[in-house]
């Protein structure tokens, strides 16, 4: 017979899954974490950066009123609780890559729907050394990075500590579905909930549609206090400067590729004059859905199955949010939110 051990089972604990399992215990439901601690995932690979304001077209991202009210502040509580420091505020310094750009900007300063992530609007060089910015750019608040390998390291402690982290691979022939319950390992749960990325999951096939960035650590004689985004991103470190990223649909491996490299080299040169020397390359494969939107909520058929995935480009910013979300949507405060809802793609 089995013996109930937890509320929820949670696979993968990479950013989602460490935000919704932090999110869980907060209020206090009981929770089991079953992850491989594997090098090649998505999350370990990421830059980390947050930035309310992006694309080509310098526009405000999917549901960003939403997303960065708190974003900060969830961040500075899960360190306070997990006892480390990974978050990095940093302005992010966007180029204009012509007077147009500039011209257009000058439209949207008194445009409500901006002015909060807006901290300044240069018309020239900001005097940044060997930093392509003739016309000035846009200086952004709200914005930064997070150092995720330390974060989920932390996190990993955090969740051993209290006793509910194991370090196994997750075998999907050994559980077994009941009407209101999974069982697994001899245990009894209430819903099982799917975070652990591209993984083949026999129980969820759906449109995924991952993407390879490579990111390389540079060093050079950069002195700059943002994050500067225009063709690449470049993250000022202690010892080195991240250079991010590209975006391969079809060669989906966690090795970096030369092409890769080379084409984030040459878009590297156009911002920045100066001579740098790479110390590291690495790759990713980012779970990016068919519609940009993570897949969250429950099985169509099988109501004890959850997923909390495909969060992308964007986990950083997007977990927070949502695990709070899900949340209260699996204690029954509140309806699912129908733009992230899985049922969509049924």
């Amino acid at each position: 017979m089995s013996k109930t051990k937890a509320d929820y089972l949670i696979i993968g604990q990479g950013i989602a899954g460490t935000w919704l399992a932090y999110e869980m215990l907060k209020k206090e439901l009981s929770v089991i974490i079953y992850d491989e601690d594997k090098e090649e995932t998505s999350s370990k690979r990421a830059a980390g950066i947050y930035n309310p304001i992006t694309g080509r077209k310098m526009v405000k991202t999917w549901r960003a009123d939403d997303l960065f009210l708190d974003l900060e502040n969830s961040y500075q509580s899960i360190e306070e609780s997990f006892g480390h420091s990974f978050l990095h505020q940093t302005p992010v310094y966007r180029p204009f890559k012509t007077i147009e750009d500039q011209n257009d900007w000058d439209g949207r300063i008194a445009d409500n729907h901006f002015e909060s992530y807006l901290k300044e609007i240069p018309k020239k060089h900001i005097g940044i050394e060997q930093i392509n910015d003739p016309f000035g750019g846009i200086i952004l608040k709200n914005s930064g990075y997070v150092d995720i390998p330390q974060m989920l390291k932390s996190a990993k402690q955090y969740f051993e500590n209290k006793g509910v982290y194991r370090g196994k691979v997750f075998d999907y022939s050994r559980m077994k579905l009941k009407e209101d319950t999974v069982q697994y390992e001899g245990e009894e749960f209430k819903k099982i909930i799917f975070c652990n990325g591209l993984v083949d999951n026999p129980y969820w096939k759906l449109p995924f549609r991952p993407v390879r960035g490579e990111i390389m650590d540079i060093q050079c004689d950069l002195k700059s206090d943002f994050i500067i985004n225009q063709g690449v991103f470049m993250i000022p470190k202690k010892d080195r400067i991240t250079v991010g990223s590209t975006y391969d649909h079809n060669n989906l491996t966690f090795e970096p590729q030369e092409a890769g490299i080379k084409s984030l080299s040459e878009r590297l040169r156009k911002l920045y004059f100066g001579n740098f020397k790479i110390i590291e390359k690495r790759a990713g494969v980012r779970p990016a859905t068919h519609d940009r939107k993570p897949y969250i909520g429950s099985h169509p058929v099988n109501k004890t199955l959850g997923i909390f995935n495909g969060f992308g480009t964007k986990g950083v910013s997007l977990a927070p949010y949502f695990a709070k979300h899900f949340v209260d949507v699996l204690i029954g405060k509140c309806e699912i939110d129908e733009e992230v809802n899985v049922q969509r793609v049924f």
